[in-house]
Order: C-alpha cells, then structure tokens, then sequence
C-alpha cells in the first residue's frame, strides 16, 4: 500500500483537509484511498492522536489508538492507497529518533511513504499561528513582536520554521522517503485548496470537480496583530520569501 501522510504545515488549511477526509472516507474508499481511523479522536479529526503518542504529548489517550493499532488496522485493509493528515506531525523534524521510528514502521510492513506538505507566505503564516496559539492560552511576552523576533533572528523557535528551506533540508536529511512541498497561496487562489490537496493523493477528477469550490476553515486575519503588519510583515517578506520560494518551487 502507498501512504500520503499530510504533515502539515499549521495555519495551512489543515482543519478543512482532515474535516472532508472523514466526511467522504467512503467516497475516498470507493476511488481506493482508505482514510484509517486509528489515532482520531473525534469523527471529524486528524490523526492527531498518532502525533501526540510518538511526541510524547500529554493529550496521548490510548484510547483511540496510536501508531500500533495503525498498522494492524492497515494490515485488514485490501485498497491500494491510504492517507493520514496531522499538522502535528510536522514536529517531528525536531524528534528525529520518533520520525525515524515511524517511517521505519511503516516501511517494514511493505508500504512506501509519502510526506505531503502545504507552505503559506510566512507573513501570513506567522500571524496565522500566533493567533492560533493566543488562542489556545499561549501568551508571548511583548506580544506579537515578542513572538516574531526570535523568527527574523534564527529562522525558528521551538519546532515552528520560518525558513523553509533549512525545514527541507532537516527533515529530508531525516527521511528516505520523498516530501512533496504544495504551495498554499497558490492553491487557495487558483483550483482551491482541497483540489489541489486531492490532486496530490491521486484522487479522480471528478472527485477533484466536485470539490472545487470547497470552502478554506478558520481562514481570516486577525486584529490583534494588524497594528505591527506594516512593519513586521515586510520585515519577515524581506528575511524568508526569496528563499521559501525556492524550496517550494526550486
């Protein structure tokens, strides 16, 4: 069996991939593309559970199953191709003994592997995330310039990349399997996001044409940080965007 996991990135539609792959699973399963259901948690979920088990993550709840109850489940399954999403899983590239550990299981059932990944123009994207994190309780000191800095500064902070490229090359160097990079802004202002996602998993047009008009989740700008994006925003456009540019497209 072939496997498309979707690692990600975070901010770049994530929710509305994962939210139609367990909608239409049986629609995906009748074209021979099996969404499995270990590792969710929820009947509109990731496989975030997946995540949090090889990070160590305090969510972990073996409950709905992890990276063991994956491979038995794929194990029962006769279709040709398979697909997982987490966002999560692009954190990996900072746990190299866990992503080896799961590729490595993967592989050693027979299956080949492919990382797919969406990049978003990191003014954006940063943005994006801080708001996201705001969200969920995460506070940084000096607000959003507090948060961007450390960005400009090192390209990174924690796992979270800024510079693509240097994310490329970390995560390739991890991996035998190849990592296709999609570019997000252009998807979402061309055939859409979830057609352009569906294109990448090998899914039929007409598949493909019925979801062209799919909406993007949780997609808008926030006003907590419109007061530092003429400043910051270029700052970060100057730092990564030529360089992001020729890792997604180079």
């Amino acid at each position: 069996m072939h496997l498309f996991l979707h690692i990600g990135d975070h901010k770049t539609g994530t929710t509305s991939i994962q939210a139609f792959l367990r909608r239409r699973a049986a629609e995906l399963e009748a074209v021979g593309i099996y969404v499995p259901t270990a590792g969710t948690y929820s009947p509109e979920s990731g496989h975030h559970q997946l995540a949090f088990e090889l990070l160590e993550d305090k969510r972990w709840n073996p409950a709905h199953g992890g990276l063991l109850e994956l491979l038995e489940e794929l194990r029962r399954c006769p279709l040709p191709r398979a697909v997982i999403s987490c966002e999560d899983l692009s954190l990996l590239v900072v746990r190299p003994d866990r992503l080896r550990r799961l590729e490595a299981s993967l592989l050693a059932e027979g299956h080949t592997v492919s990382w797919l990944m969406f990049l978003r123009r990191v003014d954006d994207y940063l943005e994006s995330l801080y708001c996201e994190l705001m969200r969920s309780g995460i506070r940084a000191r000096l607000g959003y310039p507090g948060f961007a800095f450390p960005f400009l500064l090192r390209g990174r902070r924690y796992s979270k990349f800024c510079d693509y490229r240097a994310f490329v090359r970390r995560w390739r160097g991890l991996s035998d399997s190849p990592l296709h990079l999609l570019d997000y802004d252009r998807a979402v202002g061309a055939e859409g996001l979830l057609p352009r996602f569906l294109q990448a998993i090998g899914a039929p047009e007409s598949l493909i044409e019925a979801n062209h008009a799919a909406p993007v989740l949780n997609q808008r700008r926030e006003q907590i940080t419109r007061h530092f994006r003429s400043v910051l925003g270029p700052l970060l456009m100057a730092r990564f965007h030529r360089s992001n540019q020729r890792a997604l497209h180079g």
